[in-house]
């Protein structure tokens, strides 16, 4: 019986030609791990699933930064390269930066992967390192790096290293954008390193090239094509540590003497931490240098929802009684969101009616006095209050009745 020929051989025979003998692609050397730890002066850890190089280095931190990391729970600061922006199956994280406090430095382990082969012994390594802390801290990490190494975990089976990533992983990415956004017109971790923390990456590697060099090194290319990538992601874990404890340090009053800092964004995460008081006088500060009614209606609301959602419906209260002493179309919205506090989160309608006749009062003034708001505007804001005003004597009519029918 004749072997089966492949359609290659085929259309080889019916040409007349020899067959042409298939591309042979030689497999990579044995000592590929080996030599890459050798070229960077590294440890190489083995496993059952793989090789694994580690890279340890530290990094100095001043004295005021350690202070203020002393005083959090345990942290372990993560910062992944991989083959690509997107969290599915086809991307890879190759290198994976573990930062701990030691002392008076940061100790950075950077666990980076030889080949795909040995992606399990990466996984695993960094799995046992992310149980060994009380949380993750991390710059995007819950969008990106940890769904990642999640689905990497579950492709290759490793259900029981899930259970040991901390419940605990404080996200910097969402603070940063609350504060320093607006200010800096971005908040990509260059754009805060350089305006926040005053680290200005002289020969830094674009993270755009970080993919193309280590494909670079797996087709045969020299291990210091990573050097570089190493050193980019040794700096992103460094300005974790110090990005956090700015943060923590702005919570703690340093905003007073902040000069890059978005007040609005501050004001809620001062109230997000309990910090109600340091959260008003803030409050008072951003209003006075605040850019327009709209900025000061902004920054309003944001306490009020905020303080509302923390019990402290009062105090949301008096926030916009500041804003009521002017005969204008603005202070007779301020009466109004006094009106709507006390009747839908203190359930008092009689409160409500007395705030939005003031209201009432308020453009009676304006247009009497011809000032604060055009006649277009007073007619506008008088539709609204009228409708109000209209609603709740209904409802205060109402309850009185069933009350006084209660009584009888």
């Amino acid at each position: 019986m004749l072997a089966p020929r492949s359609l290659a051989d085929r259309l080889a025979a019916a040409r007349g030609q020899r067959p042409v003998a298939p591309e042979r692609h030689d497999p990579p050397p044995a000592d590929r791990a080996a030599g890459l730890a050798r070229w960077l002066g590294a440890d190489l850890h083995l496993a059952d699933v793989g090789r694994v190089v580690l890279v340890e280095r530290t990094v100095p931190l001043d004295a005021e930064t350690v202070a203020v990391l002393r005083t959090l729970p345990e942290a372990r600061y993560v910062d992944t390269e991989t083959t690509g922006l997107s969290t599915g199956a086809g991307t890879v994280a190759f290198l994976v930066a573990i930062g701990t406090l030691d002392g008076d430095r940061l100790r950075v382990r950077q666990w980076l992967l030889p080949d795909y082969p040995d992606e399990g012994a990466l996984l695993r390594r960094v799995a046992d390192e992310l149980g060994s802390g009380a949380r993750l801290v991390s710059y995007n990490g819950r969008a990106f790096d940890l769904p990642l190494l999640v689905a990497r975990l579950t492709v290759h089976g490793l259900f029981p290293a899930l259970a040991e990533i901390p419940e605990r992983h404080d996200d910097l990415l969402p603070v940063a954008r609350r504060l320093f956004r607006r200010p800096l017109g971005g908040a990509r971790l260059a754009d805060v390193e350089r305006g926040v923390l005053g680290i200005e990456r002289v020969a830094d590697l674009p993270g755009f090239e970080v993919p193309g060099r280590w494909f670079g090194y797996l087709r045969g290319g020299s291990p210091d094509l990573l050097a570089d990538v190493l050193d980019h992601n040794l700096q992103d874990v460094a300005s974790l540590a110090l990005l956090e404890a700015h943060i923590v340090g702005l919570r703690r009053g340093a905003w007073r003497s902040a000069t890059v800092l978005d007040p609005r964004g501050m004001v809620a995460e001062l109230l997000r931490d309990g910090a109600a008081a340091d959260s008003l006088e803030l409050l008072a500060v951003a209003l006075e240098r605040s850019a327009g009614h709209d900025e000061d209606v902004s920054l309003r609301r944001l306490a009020t929802r905020l303080l509302v959602a923390a019990g402290e419906a009062d105090r949301a209260e008096e926030i916009w009684h500041e804003a009521t002493r002017r005969a204008s179309v603005q202070a007779a919205a301020a009466w109004i969101e006094v009106a709507r506090i006390r009747e839908r989160h203190r359930g008092d309608l009689r409160g409500a009616l007395e705030a939005t006749a003031a209201a009432s009062r308020v453009l009676d003034l304006a247009f009497a006095l011809g000032r604060g708001g055009s006649i277009a505007e007073i007619g506008r804001a008088r539709l609204l209050v009228e409708g109000r005003l209209r609603r709740l004597r209904r409802w205060v009519a109402a309850r009185e009745r069933r009350e006084g029918s209660r009584a009888a």
